[in-house]
Formats: C-alpha cells, structure tokens, sequence
C-alpha cells in the first residue's frame, strides 16, 4: 500500500513539475506576434537595409572615395551615412550607444546637440570596405530589432524629431524611407561609375 501511495505521489508530482517548467518556458519560447502594420514597417526597413548592403558589397573599395563632385558625400560615406542615420532614429527613442564595429560612429550620431561637421568628419573617418560592411550589418541589426521589440504602447508615443513632432510609429516609418531615399542615391552613384546593382544583374535563363 505504502509502495501504492508513493507512486501515485511520484506520478502527481512529476506532472505538475512539468506543467510548471512548460509555463515557465513558452514566454521565451514564443516571440510576440507583430501587427500587420508592424510588419509592413519592418518589411520596407529590411528591403532597403537589403539592397544597401548588396549594393556596398558590389561597389570595388577604390571606389568607395569617388563622389560626383566636391562637397557631396562619396560612396563610403553615403553607406556611413545610412548606417549612422539609423542609430540616430534608434537614439530618438531612448536607445544606448551599442558596442561593437558601430559604437564610434554611434557617439557622433546618437548624440543630442551633435553639429553637422562632426557627423561628416565621423563619416569619412573610415575607409576600410569591411569595416564599413560591418558598420552597416550591425547599424541594420538594430534598426530591424527596434522595429520589432519596441512595444505596442510606445508606438503612439509622442517625441519631437528635430523640432517635428511625430510619434514613434512615423519615427519608424520615417527611418525606413530615409534609408531607400539614401540607397536612390546610391543607385544613381553606382550607374554613373557601369556599376550594375546585383538586383539588376541579368539572371541565367531557366528551362
């Protein structure tokens, strides 16, 4: 009977440990499902983030000094540019300078009451393509993770975007048409110099 007992006891108890164990680890295990308009925010992100990689990645690095004319940013610093910018939206939300190939740029960009000179000075300070490839990733990585992670209530956030006021949902929006207008001019850099943008590339004939 003891024996009886003892199983039975054994049973209940290792039923509920389970249950408990399985309550505690869905949370984590099961990312927040994102609103369709969320998703069309993070979809028009990344497909910019995308191309502006791709396109970084084609242009030769002696090319990454040419600039159409004097006073105009040069290649390497249009893709400084568009990785800085994205920390600058990131920073209007409270984010903190990350570490990583991005911190330096990131304390030019993400701070408040910076001067045009010093972001231009940070964005021609670099010249190596890998590390402007890695800035890129890791400045993109952040962007896509605010548009994911940043709660619903913080959406209809007012905050004021030097002097504009807009909520973080049109910050958001905002950081992904400011990209696309940059990977434009990218675009424009690239076909002057017979660049041919790898999505533009003519794709083998399938049977």
């Amino acid at each position: 009977m003891r024996t009886l007992k003892l199983l039975a006891f054994l049973v209940v108890a290792s039923t509920l440990l389970a249950a408990a164990q399985q309550k505690t680890a869905s949370p984590a295990a099961t990312p927040p499902a994102m609103s369709p308009l969320r998703q069309e925010i993070l979809g028009a992100f990344d497909y910019g983030a995308q191309e502006a990689l791709a396109l970084a990645k084609a242009v030769p690095e002696e090319k990454y000094s040419w600039r159409p004319m004097e006073g105009v940013r040069s290649f390497g610093e249009v893709f400084m540019h568009m990785a800085g910018s994205t920390l600058l939206f990131g920073s209007m939300t409270g984010m903190k300078i990350p570490d990583g190939p991005a911190h330096d740029l990131a304390t030019v960009y993400m701070k408040q009451g910076f001067e045009m000179p010093e972001l231009f000075a940070a964005e021609a300070a670099v010249k190596d393509k890998a590390k402007i490839l890695a800035i890129m990733e890791q400045s993109f990585q952040i962007g896509r993770d605010l548009i994911r992670n940043m709660p619903e209530a913080d959406l209809d956030k007012s905050i004021s975007f030097f002097g504009r006021p807009m909520t973080q949902r049109g910050l958001l929006i905002f950081m992904g048409n400011h990209l696309n207008q940059h990977v434009g001019q990218a675009i424009a850099y690239a076909r002057v110099n017979h660049i041919v943008p790898p999505w533009s590339q003519p794709q083998p004939k399938t049977k």
